[in-house]
């Protein structure tokens, strides 16, 4: 079994905290020996790239080599942080003379520039480190009876390159989701307008919202920090912008396989800290 830093410097950690906390017990249930990424820079979001991308791909290739020279893989399990880690080992493995500046910027870190390191989702890790047979047989509580929308996000689009999205799929099917259509799933959570226009961000959060609670969904389930920040934390402004009430519970996928292992303990999962309470246990 391979070794790991869980990544655990997500966007608005506050906010994403049952991100994490869900994630620690999910692995220490299925005893993965994940670590936190200490001394890990935080992650700053895809976005920032258009900003500066030089600044971009010196912060995560700081964790890279860190992670490298530890002998662990990076475990990233949301959407956001995973694609900026293999965008920036992608990147700096194709292009000779941005890595040569990338690796004089870590010079003066004291840090040696390496790629020789895994970038790893939580998908990835399940079906390669405990496979679908013994997920199957760990699975004390399927969610045959609820109907979930799945929301991506456009973020998925860049996740394409490094990530098959068909493993997601595959997992969820083994935990008897019952899996609701609906035309918002590549869409917007409107996170990356946020701080430049926060009502239009609201709205684009909200429209995507009202179409998967349109469209029956008893939760929603999500699988990057973003949009649980959008769809969480700021439900209620969303429904004010939107005008309707929307009462959707957001649920993480390390939260959802958890509870489907059978562990319901709340507090250690960080259920406690949803704006939106739930009520399906």
């Amino acid at each position: 079994m391979k070794h790991y830093f869980l990544f655990d410097s997500l966007i608005e950690r506050e906010k994403t905290a049952p991100f994490l906390r869900s994630a620690l017990v999910l692995l220490e249930h299925l005893h993965i020996d994940a670590i936190p990424f200490k001394g890990a820079k935080a992650d700053v979001g895809s976005e920032y790239k258009g900003i500066d991308e030089q600044k971009f791909l010196e912060h995560y290739a700081y964790n890279l080599s860190l992670a490298a020279r530890e002998k662990r893989a990076i475990l990233c399990v949301e959407q956001s942080s995973f694609i900026s880690h293999a965008y920036t080992k992608d990147i700096l493995q194709n292009d000779a003379t941005l890595s040569a500046t990338i690796a004089e910027r870590l010079e003066k870190q004291n840090l040696t520039l390496s790629l020789d390191v895994e970038v790893c989702s939580l998908e990835q890790l399940l079906i390669e480190e405990i496979g679908l047979e013994k997920l199957q047989e760990e699975l004390k509580h399927p969610f045959s009876e609820f109907q979930v929308a799945l929301f991506r996000g456009t973020n998925a689009c860049r996740a394409r390159k490094y990530l098959d999205e068909t493993l997601l799929s595959t997992i969820l099917k083994r935990v008897d989701l019952k899996m609701v259509s609906h035309a918002s799933v590549y869409e917007s959570d409107g996170y990356e307008v946020l701080s430049t226009s926060s009502l239009l961000a609201k709205q684009l959060a909200s429209r995507a919202m009202l179409d998967m609670f349109d469209h029956a969904a008893d939760f929603v389930l999500v699988v990057d920090a973003r949009s649980f920040v959008m769809f969480d934390f700021y439900q209620k402004e969303l429904e004010k912008v939107a005008g309707r009430e929307i009462n959707l519970f957001v649920l993480t996928l390390p939260e959802l396989l958890a509870l489907a292992l059978g562990i319901h303990d709340k507090k250690r999962l960080g259920l406690d800290h949803h704006k939106v309470p739930l009520t399906l246990i």
